[in-house]
């Protein structure tokens, strides 16, 4: 994190971190310098993170967007059986894993 914070142009402009699971680690210690360097803000992702009014407030206009076709996700189906070889491989960022039995 000490390092994105550095290489923002403008350090004073609000700087928002979403935290999504805990794959990495059940804490994620942040640098006091990180703190002190910029206009961070922390973000959950998860039950809790949104009342439950905002998300069924957004389910129409949620609705509305995935019926149009507009979303697009680029995904790669792999076989289960080649979990192993699939996680010590080289990544794609153009594509999405999906995991398929």
């Amino acid at each position: 994190m000490k390092a994105i914070v550095q290489a923002r142009p403008d350090r004073g402009a609000a700087f928002s971190w979403v935290q999504i699971g805990s794959v990495a680690g059940a804490e994620a210690p942040i640098p006091s310098a990180a703190l002190r360097a910029s206009g961070l803000r922390i973000v959950g992702s998860g039950q809790g993170s949104v009342s439950t009014r905002d998300i069924v407030a957004e389910l129409p206009s949620l609705a509305e967007f995935i019926m149009s076709g507009t979303p697009h996700v680029s995904a790669r189906a792999v076989p289960l059986r080649d979990v192993e070889s699939e996680w010590s491989g080289p990544r794609s960022a153009a594509a999405r894993t999906v995991l398929v039995p």
